[in-house]
């Protein structure tokens, strides 16, 4: 074989062997990456889930926020990409402040909880933020206004 054979037959296995295979009955993902602001500054580590407006949908599709506020987006964790068609979009920021109490620090106080973004963009019902994920399009950022710190209490607390 002559060495440019050789190098076509790499670039053809190359690309042959770089597509993810996709479960039975998953639909064509499109590769999406959404932006994440609060007052107009990149939100890191926020997770975002979205939620297909479409009754039959199976498919998990998420991911977390990286410095610059960016979710690459994928479906059930593990396939980069977004089935076509509308949904509502969760957005969701914990952070614990505190540690917790260990044999070397038996005497912490216990750790606390908070939410970071506003609590209507946590809830599916509530959440005033969609999409609508199609071939071509471009997504403009999402600014989910001024930051918050909302003490998250245990079920049952008042």
């Amino acid at each position: 074989m002559k060495p440019a054979h050789y190098y076509a037959l790499i670039v053809l296995l190359t690309i042959t062997g770089c597509s993810e295979k996709l479960p039975d009955g998953m639909p064509k993902l499109l590769k999406v990456s959404l932006t994440f602001q609060q007052e107009g500054k990149p939100l890191p580590d926020a997770t975002v889930t979205l939620f297909s407006e479409a009754p039959s949908f199976q498919w998990t599709v998420g991911g977390t926020t990286d410095n610059r506020g960016v979710v690459v987006l994928k479906t059930h964790g593990s396939y980069t990409g977004v089935p076509e068609g509308m949904y509502k979009i969760c957005v969701k920021k914990f952070v614990r402040e505190g540690e917790l109490q260990t044999m070397d620090n038996p005497g912490a106080p216990p750790p606390k909880d908070y939410n970071f973004v506003d609590s209507q963009y946590g809830q599916q019902k509530d959440t005033p933020l969609s999409i609508e994920i199609k071939s071509g399009n471009k997504y403009e950022p999402f600014d989910l206004g001024p930051a918050v710190k909302e003490l998250l209490k245990a079920p049952g607390m008042k």
